[in-house]
């Protein structure tokens, strides 16, 4: 019996490891044996951007298709707006010449450009289309301070989205908070919405000792508490609020603040980078650095500049959680991070911006009662994704959803 056939549209792919281009190669690899799945997504513009892959290849039972676009840096606005464009065009040529009638279509808000027009494509043909949603928009734009709330531009793009909404069957977010503001845009059609959250990989992320960890010993021999923030240095995340929790710990030998990764923010990092204050840049570390990257911490904080609520949840926090390190969540207390932090009591909640409660949490870390208190608050996190963060129960969520 021939499986049914599902295509699945996404900028970001394989061999991409930043947060989406994970995660939605593993739910498609996942899907394969349920489903024909295929791919379409554009060559690598992220981390992997000088890497040279071919146009079509089958890779862990799926068969991706890479279609062309500019490969402009991502962090540069015009660069990316134009990257956004090409791929659309792209993307959409090809689906409108391969779809075909009851193929299932799960289509990634990465990039914002692309659910409109594919899932239009995709009723024009006679499939059926999901929408995975990772970022919300316009709300993103106004937390970022590029377009103003409430302003023309917001409430055309706030109809337009909810235009989109309506070309498709089902609209998956990941989390309480932002299955609200979808709720908003489909009407009275809150059926529609369902919540499937990210996963934490509990087998390849696990709590390293400190004396077996390579990551501790290359970046962190002197055994200071670390306080890190890893991943994507971007424009949503309060990067300020941490320098200046930094900078008010003074020039401290026993802890340090230490950030991981890259991205539009990345540069205010380097300008604090002072004698006399306790604070340590990195570069991007490869995949198989991740599991000792994050146990080396004492703690990760995840932190959000304001009016973030309901526009994103951090997939970072369940791998946090797998490598039994607490979270320091500066978020709405009503944001899906700061709900599973409260919850599973794996870290503690500040609200956004507070720099000052963020420095005591810092400083209480530094106590053998609080590194004491940080562990016991990390284990709760593993023990919390290895029960309803994994793998395994999202398939199973994706499965029933695509059925």
């Amino acid at each position: 019996m021939n499986k049914p056939r599902l295509w699945v549209v996404s900028e970001l792919y394989y061999p991409e490891e930043t947060s989406t281009g994970y995660f939605v190669t593993h739910i498609a690899q996942g899907l394969a044996d349920r489903f024909e799945v295929k791919a379409l997504c554009s060559r690598p513009t992220y981390s992997e951007r000088d890497m040279n892959v071919p146009a079509r290849e089958t890779h862990a039972g799926v068969e991706i298709r890479r279609a062309w676009s500019t490969r402009f840096d991502k962090d540069g606005l015009v660069g990316r707006l134009l990257n956004l464009l090409t791929l659309t065009f792209s993307i959409s040529i090809r689906a409108l010449f391969s779809f075909g009638k009851g193929d299932r279509v799960l289509v990634l808000t990465n990039p914002p450009t692309l659910p409109p027009i594919v899932g239009f494509i995709a009723r024009l043909k006679g499939a059926r289309p999901f929408l995975l949603v990772h970022d919300v928009y316009p709300e993103v734009l106004v937390a970022t301070g590029f377009i103003k709330s409430g302003g023309v531009v917001d409430r055309l793009l706030g109809t337009f989205i909810g235009s989109t909404y309506r070309l498709y069957e089902k609209i998956v977010v990941l989390g309480r908070d932002m299955a609200k503001v979808a709720e908003r845009r489909v009407g009275n059609e809150h059926d529609r919405v369902m919540v499937i959250p990210n996963w934490g990989d509990v087998d390849e992320i696990r709590p390293i000792e400190a004396d077996q960890n390579p990551f501790s010993a290359k970046h962190n021999p002197e055994q200071r508490a670390i306080i890190q923030f890893s991943g994507n240095i971007g424009r949503t995340h309060d990067v300020e609020a941490i320098l200046e929790a930094a900078r008010s710990l003074g020039d401290r030998d026993d802890i340090a603040v230490q950030f991981v990764g890259f991205g539009g923010k990345a540069s205010l990092v380097s300008a604090a980078e002072k004698p006399g204050i306790p604070l340590l840049q990195l570069p991007r570390q490869p995949r198989d650095m991740l599991p000792g990257m994050l146990s080396g911490a004492d703690a990760v904080v995840i932190a959000f500049v304001d009016n973030m609520l309901g526009v994103s949840v951090p997939s970072r926090m369940y791998n946090v959680m797998a490598a039994g390190t607490p979270i320091i969540a500066m978020a709405h207390p009503e944001s899906e991070l700061a709900l599973v932090v409260k919850e599973e009591e794996c870290g503690w909640v500040l609200p956004p911006g507070d720099a000052d409660g963020l420095a005591r949490i810092m400083e209480h870390i530094v106590s053998a009662e609080g590194r004491a208190e940080a562990a016991q608050r990390g284990l709760r996190g593993r023990k919390a994704v290895i029960r309803s963060y994994s793998l395994p129960a999202i398939l199973a969520d994706f499965r029933h959803l695509l059925d």
